[in-house]
């Protein structure tokens, strides 16, 4: 087990919360659960008619709220004194806000739980935002494969996105299979990349004798080889426009959303490159500072939402690898390279903690050094 036992020891505890919503489990249901709020008193505990209101952070944008949202509707059925909120927005937004409504009232979080990235996850533990999670009563966190755990027990994971190389096959016939095609010469002035690229900047350090500690490699081979990049976005739609009219039809980017784009009809194709693809968890964090009861109704949710079905589910509407080692695959990601065990298990292992830390430096020394030299 990745994760020590820790904290609260929800086995308990648990047991006069949900006796209570067993007892009323004979009234009506409450409706359904609330989408795209902007939460006036934080996660304040008094929901509807009393029961005990708790707030979901999900990802906003796409089919990234869908199951939250199912599974809301089905907790919320079989525990009728708790109203779950769906709070939507990006990390990048959400946790700031997090951050405004901790200082405004620490006792009264944004949210109480929910889905976060590698770096907003790092971010929350060195901020002291995350409650540890008690793998030990988690009743699927055994079923979590070990690269989707955490040590410290801030979150779990329940699944997976990667990055890997996008390219357009009717501008590039002789496709790339390696990450060193990024800063190849065969590509010169056909690359883009999305605005902040830390997994550019990693694998350049990585495959010339550095590393996530020792990234000057890095810079090396994109300050000598800024020209490569045709242009940075910074968005989808413009994402999906230069690499699909031949603009830069060559990238790194998340197999999730390409293969949403080749869905539509991008000539486009994803590759899993030779040196393994880069894993992107999401992990499911409870927030501090949260009500006791709150915080065991969010351990309970969570642990449901890692178990086979959800994580299943989770991987169907983001197009991401369940975290679950029980969970079955979409059908609609059988098949496909990027999904496949050997995929899963090459995957690079990346120091999301170093990452998460130097990120935001690094971005403002990618625009100094890099895209000045476009």
């Amino acid at each position: 087990m990745a994760a020590d036992k820790n904290v609260l020891d929800h086995r308990t505890s648990r047991r006069g919360l949900f006796k209570a919503g067993a007892a009323l489990a004979g009234t009506a249901a409450f409706g359904s659960a609330c989408s795209g709020i902007e939460p006036s008193q934080g996660g304040s505990s008094s929901g509807s008619k009393g029961k005990l209101k708790v707030t979901l952070f999900a990802f906003l944008g796409g089919d990234l709220a869908k199951m939250p949202k199912e599974f809301a509707e089905e907790y919320q059925r079989k525990h009728r004194n708790v109203e779950i909120a769906i709070y939507e927005q990006s990390n990048t937004v959400g946790y700031t806000k997090m951050l405004a409504q901790r200082k405004a009232d620490p006792e009264s979080p944004l949210v109480n739980l929910g889905f976060f990235n590698p770096t907003t996850t790092v971010q929350g533990v060195d901020d002291d935002m995350w409650e540890k999670l008690d793998y030990g009563a988690l009743t699927h966190a055994e079923e979590i494969y070990e690269s989707m755990q955490r040590e410290d027990g801030y979150g779990i994971g329940i699944g997976t996105d990667q990055y890997g190389l996008v390219y357009n096959k009717e501008k590039i016939t002789d496709g790339p299979t390696s990450w060193k095609a990024l800063w190849d010469d065969t590509y010169r002035g056909k690359l883009c990349l999305f605005k902040g690229p830390w997994y550019a900047l990693v694998m350049a350090a990585r495959l010339n004798g550095g590393s996530e500690k020792d990234i000057a490699p890095g810079w090396d081979i994109w300050r000598k080889n800024a020209k490569q990049i045709r242009l940075m976005v910074e968005s989808n739609p413009q994402y999906l426009n230069v690499l699909s009219n031949g603009t830069a039809p060559l990238t790194s980017y998340f197999a999730g959303t390409s293969q949403q784009w080749i869905r539509s009809g991008a000539p486009l194709t994803y590759v899993v490159p030779d040196e393994g693809a880069i894993q992107q968890p999401v992990y499911l964090q409870a927030v501090k500072d949260s009500s006791q009861d709150q915080l065991e109704v969010a351990h309970d949710m969570i642990d449901q939402m890692i178990s086979p079905k959800w994580c299943s589910r989770w991987a169907e509407v983001s197009v991401e690898t369940p975290a679950n080692s029980k969970a079955k695959l979409p059908e609609s990601l059988r098949g496909l390279p990027a999904f496949s065990e050997k995929t899963r298990d090459g995957f690079i292992d990346i120091d999301f903690d170093v990452v998460g830390r130097h990120v935001a430096d690094w971005q403002q020394q990618w625009e100094r050094d890099v895209t000045s030299r476009i």
